[in-house]
């Protein structure tokens, strides 16, 4: 998260914790809400405080916390309906079966209970159980129930748990956790019925079995635009060499190298996506190798057989961007110029958008002084049929939102 900017500055959000060992998990949870600019407030229940005592979260939180023992209707109030008031957004992880059989059925036997029903906005459940209380029929009747009501539900993992015993059960890891709640939080209805997918990194070309051509490309751009689309809720494929961020797992993957594999794997994605051309978004951010070496050797190509000097003899590439089939999807490309060269770069990208079908490029430019391609800030100059807008200079994140800003007017 060291890149991340403060996604939820100003957000207000309500951690509930119950009582499970994966009630450590919770702390971390914690800090990355804080680190991302979010006020959070935390409620126990009172199996959780056998785990943990509220002072640490107080300690972190800088909020007292709410538990069966401290709840006041004074001057300054802190009890289930005052709090309920003030959040945004109300996530339980850990969420133990009990916990979530009683909430399923409206039960509010504690302050936790209390403030999740008193709750009318987006919620958000992280369960954590041994593998069979939670495959219990009742504990999965009331999973369906709770989805039902709209109630966001975070899967969880198979590994060993406390018990020692090796299955389904385990608590979501803190960061995907923290992917749901800047989902749920920062989705747009626009978005949520398209199918977008971007392409990130450096091409990979053989040259032989140890050696091959590629750039300096980081997939910093790529995998941004790949996350800021999941977080507005869009249904995101992630193409890609390079893996700068850990991503959601709601995120499909397909890892490439050679364009030819690019190629390939977004011509699936086409063939296999649900929506129609004005639903779907194909972002071209991977650096394609304009050159390959044609003829690849198929093992170690020894010093002593090339010489003092190896002449590599280079063929242009295919131009997967121009191949493509763009009665698909709306299509944006990317393309970088030399900053010396601005008036050029930019009929080169009007040129472009225009003999490649495009519905727009995002434009940016190299000097001696920045490498978009290394760093995680950008210049980009939105051209599209339209006309161009000067996006700024800023990190990627934020550029990555307002160039689905400028999809949304397509």
């Amino acid at each position: 998260m060291q890149d991340f900017p403060a996604f939820l500055k100003g957000k207000k959000i309500i951690l509930g914790v119950s009582g499970s060992v994966a009630i450590y998990k919770s702390l971390e949870i914690l800090r990355c809400l804080q680190k991302l600019g979010a006020e959070v407030r935390v409620i126990m229940s009172q199996k959780a405080k056998d785990f943990i005592s509220p002072l640490l979260f107080e300690s972190l939180s800088h909020y007292q916390v709410l538990e069966d023992c401290n709840q006041s209707w004074g001057q300054n109030p802190i009890n289930h309906i005052e709090i309920a008031k003030w959040g945004e957004l109300f996530l339980i992880a850990p969420a133990s079966a009990n916990t979530l059989n009683k909430i399923a059925y409206g039960i509010a036997d504690n302050m936790l209970l209390e403030a999740f029903l008193a709750f009318d906005k987006k919620k958000l459940i992280a369960p954590s159980a041994n593998t069979q209380m939670l495959k219990n029929k009742a504990t999965q009747r009331a999973l369906k129930i709770l989805e039902n009501d709209g109630v966001g539900i975070i899967p969880t993992q198979s590994k060993e748990l406390a018990c020692k015993s090796v299955g389904e059960g385990a608590l979501a890891e803190p960061l995907e956790i923290v992917y749901w709640v800047l989902r749920a939080v920062l989705s747009k209805p626009f978005w949520l019925n398209k199918e977008v997918l971007i392409s990130g990194g450096g091409s990979r070309e053989r040259i032989d079995a140890v050696r091959y051509l590629s750039n300096f490309s980081s997939g910093k751009m790529a995998q941004s635009l790949a996350l800021v689309a999941y977080f507005l809720g869009a249904k995101v494929c992630y193409v890609g060499s390079k893996f700068p961020y850990h991503l959601p797992l709601g995120i499909e993957v397909i890892k490439t190298e050679t364009s030819e594999s690019f190629l390939k794997a977004i011509q699936k994605w086409q063939k296999h996506k649900k929506t129609k051309k004005e639903d779907s978004f194909l972002l071209m951010c991977a650096a394609i190798s304009d050159y390959i070496y044609p003829k690849p050797h198929a093992t170690k190509t020894k010093k002593e057989a090339i010489g003092a000097v190896w002449d590599l003899k280079l063929v242009q590439n295919k131009d997967i961007l121009a191949s493509l089939d763009k009665s698909k999807q709306r299509t944006i490309g990317f393309k970088l110029e030399n900053t010396s060269e601005e008036v050029k770069a930019l009929k080169n990208a009007q040129k472009a958008l225009k003999e490649k079908g495009l519905e727009g490029i995002c434009l940016n430019c190299i000097s001696p002084s920045h490498n978009p391609l290394t760093s995680s800030h950008n210049q980009i100059l939105w051209v599209g049929a339209l006309g161009e807008k000067d996006l700024g200079f800023g990190d990627k994140f934020t550029q990555s939102f307002k160039i689905f800003s400028e999809l949304e007017t397509l």
